[in-house]
């Protein structure tokens, strides 16, 4: 028989398969543990492979993806520190960038906005908003990937007025993608549709749902041609630029400041325009998940999310194959006469080798097959956790096929090779004498095996806990501001904020109503160098740099700041007020502010400053405040009252919310009728601030408890035969007096010492790796040893209930019933 088998190869495997099927049939538990538990760790590695997949299929769908870069700006102190890294830029740099360098194919500048339309041109109907519109100059078209749905790609942008939509926005807004020539009201102007595209894929870094022409902004009334042709300072544009093969990044950065100081207006402070700002070529491909600049079109990835959810994978996978390596060596003396019979037989070692693998790659292939149908049912949560629009029959394909066959034969190899060589090694005369005995190293393996899994799940629970914890402090800490019951708005037009205020400002469900160029939960963009500073006896210059927000008199009673020195603006501002008697109100500043420019609180009341300019007098200094993520450090802030205003902040009375909105609405439609009120609450704005901490909050818990239960299969699997192959020597001391107590604790001592070394080992791990993750905050926990504590005493009794099953059955079973069996 053996030798028909070698000599037919086709047939051999065949058999090799046929008896691993037996074999799983005979053993029910282990098959069902080895395939439950690899079904379950493969699931959830498909679900994160095709994340990372998406992940970093970013921008790719550009035909020239690889010779696109984003030209980014920073500013630089006069100590030469960085604080402020932007990715958009001011529109002169892009003409000037295509004529200075001849590698330049193409650019291409994209100013975003929030376009007011309405589908009937006198005005009549109700206007909508369309969100990701793009100010787009003719080149996009040459630098993206955009197709073209109707209209011509090179001319639709040419003139001014002119709108083009994505197929998406054009159902959404017009209910047909036939838009082509229809005129429009964009704003208060009459646009035409001049094409429509496909809308960009996902995995695209923005998303525009409208295109409007660049030379739209050249009238006045959207930004001007003087500011497009000279605003150097002005930087609310993306820029981009098409390269040839031969482009080398690194040598045009280099040349980037010669061509600064050649080409930009001297900034009349002494200093090259090179020494406090530069340019920077960021890679198309680099901006998902390594793009996290100061300023960014939408929310980024992040590559350390993506190597963590690889690891979670990979850890996943380990800790099911270690299962199958230690119930398979473990069962090892339960197949000593069957290797012995195969050997005497005739059967070579390299046969029993390739034996034991098919079975561990049979449990591989049915594990895969019950992975897919987990992985279907998960997929509509991944979507929902990771915003992702992921369709598994997208990667059904041949190369995807091949892959996964591929790996599921090398997952079999792994995991079986090592219980192969093991087997395969007994010798047939001891074997069917009955003198098989557990080799040592193939217990110290399964020791090394079991404190390995249980490592990796403890580290795993530990990041859920500490996560946890800070995003609770996150939530609970004092911010120094009222974050609750606040409303707020973008009001366009200032003129008539007057009217809109005193409407709302007699109704009693309206606590108090500001306006700010900035509100809490925003980046802190805007800053200016104090230029000097008045002592007592002299002005003295200085280059501290203060982050500067406009507020009116009201903005620090509506977010309940409180005032640490000095008073408030002296009166409110009008829209109508002049410029003068704006500056004469003076400034506030922050403690922070105040300690770097030398002074006290009490001190800094009444002293002098000139920011980038513009002199006048502190009038108070305000307790700080955290303005920004608690991700940064509390900033040095001037609160300036001169500036026109373009966010509203409302405060609304506890339990009146719903009235108040309607009151609102009322006054908006009366005011600006044109246009439809969009709001948002300044506690829902700080909950987003974390909305990465949170879904990694919750993708620990999930991946933490699904590492421990394919663990504690495992640990089940290898109770159970422990307690069997123990059964003549519990029986024995139970007859000689031993409780059943005694039996459990000597079933259980040694798993127990397990679990115990793991976390001994798996506690500095996860400190090292969660303190790094806290770092990444100016403000958070201290991991406290509770934390490990906690962890260390949840995986104890996870273990206890695991196995207790089992050690329980075999203490209380008669002893003369296992006695009179053997």
């Amino acid at each position: 028989m053996v030798e028909t088998l070698a000599r037919n190869p086709y047939a051999m495997l065949v058999n090799y398969f046929t008896i691993a099927f037996r074999l799983l049939t005979r053993n029910k538990l282990i098959g069902s543990i080895n395939i439950i538990g690899l079904a379950l760790a493969l699931s959830g590695a498909l679900l994160i492979s095709v994340f990372i997949k998406d992940e970093l299929s970013y921008d790719r769908f550009n035909k020239n993806a690889d010779h696109i870069y984003r030209v980014t700006r920073n500013y630089v102190t006069a100590e030469g520190n960085q604080h402020m890294h932007l990715g958009h830029l001011a529109t002169p740099f892009a003409p000037l960038l295509k004529n200075a360098f001849s590698d330049v194919i193409e650019v291409t500048r994209l100013g975003g906005s929030l376009a007011v339309i309405n589908k009937n041109v006198d005005g009549s109907g109700e206007a909508f908003e369309v969100e990701n519109a793009f100010f787009a100059e003719p080149s996009v078209f040459k630098v993206f990937s955009i197709e073209m749905l109707s209209g011509n790609s090179s001319k639709s942008l040419e003139k001014p007025l002119t709108i083009m939509f994505s197929d998406e926005a054009a159902k959404k807004y017009f209910g047909t993608t036939d838009i082509v020539g229809k005129q429009i009201m964009f704003f208060k102007d009459v646009a035409e549709i001049t094409g429509v595209y496909k809308a960009v894929p996902n995995q695209s870094h923005w998303h525009p749902n409208a295109l409007v022409s660049f030379s739209t902004l050249n009238d006045d009334a959207y930004y001007g041609k003087e500011n497009v042709e000279g605003a150097f300072e002005n930087n609310g544009f993306l820029t981009y630029i098409l390269v040839k093969d031969s482009f080398d990044a690194t040598k045009t950065e280099q040349q980037f400041p010669a061509f600064l100081d050649k080409h930009m207006p001297s900034s009349g402070n002494g200093r090259k325009q090179s020494e406090s700002t530069n340019l920077f070529l960021q890679p198309l491909t680099s901006i998902h998940l390594h793009s996290h600049l100061d300023s960014e079109e939408e929310t980024n990835g992040n590559i350390n999310h993506v190597y963590a959810m690889g690891a979670i994978a990979v850890f996943l996978v380990i800790i099911a194959c270690f299962n199958f390596i230690n119930l398979s060596t473990a069962r090892a003396t339960q197949r000593g006469k069957e290797v012995g019979l195969r050997k005497v037989s005739g059967a070579m070692r390299i046969q029993l080798i390739f034996q034991y693998i098919s079975e561990s790659t049979v449990v591989s292939f049915l594990s895969m097959m019950v992975a897919f149908a987990i992985a279907a049912a998960c997929l509509h949560w991944l979507n929902t956790f990771t915003g992702k629009t992921i369709q598994l029959v997208d990667y059904l394909n041949v190369n995807t096929a091949v892959t996964l066959i591929a790996f599921v034969v090398i997952l079999g190899i792994a995991a079986g090779l090592y219980p192969a060589f093991v087997i395969s090694n007994y010798k047939p005369v001891q074997v069917l004498k009955g003198q098989v005995i557990t080799s040592r190293d193939g217990i110290g393996i399964r020791k090394i095996l079991v404190v390995t899994q249980f490592s990796i799940s403890i580290v795993m629970i530990i990041a859920t806990l500490v996560t946890y914890q800070q995003l609770e402090f996150l939530n609970k800490k004092d911010l120094g501001y009222n974050k609750n019951q606040i409303l707020t708005f973008s009001f366009p037009d200032q003129l008539l904020f007057d009217g809109f205020y005193n409407t709302l400002a007699q109704n009693p469900a309206i606590v108090n109503i500001s306006r700010s160029g900035r509100i809490p939960t925003s980046r802190l963009l805007e800053s200016n160098n104090t230029s000097t500073i008045q002592n007592d006896t002299a002005a003295q210059k200085t280059s501290v740099v203060l982050k500067n927000v406009t507020v009116d008199q009201n903005f620090f009673a509506t977010y309940n700041i409180a005032f640490a020195s000095g008073k408030n603006f002296p009166k409110p501002v009008r829209s109508q007020d002049t410029f003068e008697s704006k500056v004469a109100n003076g400034f506030v500043l922050n403690e922070v502010a105040c300690q770097l420019l030398g002074w006290t609180n009490d001190q800094a009341v009444g002293k002098e400053i000139n920011v980038n300019g513009v002199k006048s007098t502190v009038n108070g200094v305000v307790k700080d405040f955290h303005f920004e993520s608690l991700q940064e450090k509390i900033a040095p802030i001037v609160f300036i009252n001169y500036a026109n205003f373009r966010i509203v902040s409302v405060n609304i009375a506890t339990s009146k919310m719903e009235a108040a909105i309607v009151e609102i609405q009322k006054a908006w439609k009366q005011f600006v009728p044109d246009e439809p009120l969009k709001y948002e609450f300044v506690d829902e704005r700080y909950k987003q601030l974390y909305e990465s901490e949170a879904n990694q909050q919750e993708l620990f818990m999930i991946f933490a408890g699904l590492a421990i239960f394919i663990a504690c299969l495992g640990l089940f699997g290898l109770a159970t035969f422990n307690t069997l192959q123990r059964s003549k020597e519990v029986s024995i001391r139970k007859i000689l007096g031993a409780s059943v107590g005694t039996v459990v604790r000597l079933l259980s001592q040694e798993i127990i010492l397990l679990v115990l070394i793991a976390n001994v080992v798996a506690w500095p791990i996860a400190w090292y790796f969660m303190n790094g993750w806290l770092e990444r905050f100016a403000y958070h926990v201290s991991i406290s040893p509770v934390t490990f504590v906690v962890a260390g005493i949840l995986t104890m009794i996870i273990t206890i209930v695991t196995i207790s099953a089992q050690t329980l059955k075999t203490a209380l079973a008669n002893p003369a019933e296992i006695l009179k069996n053997e």
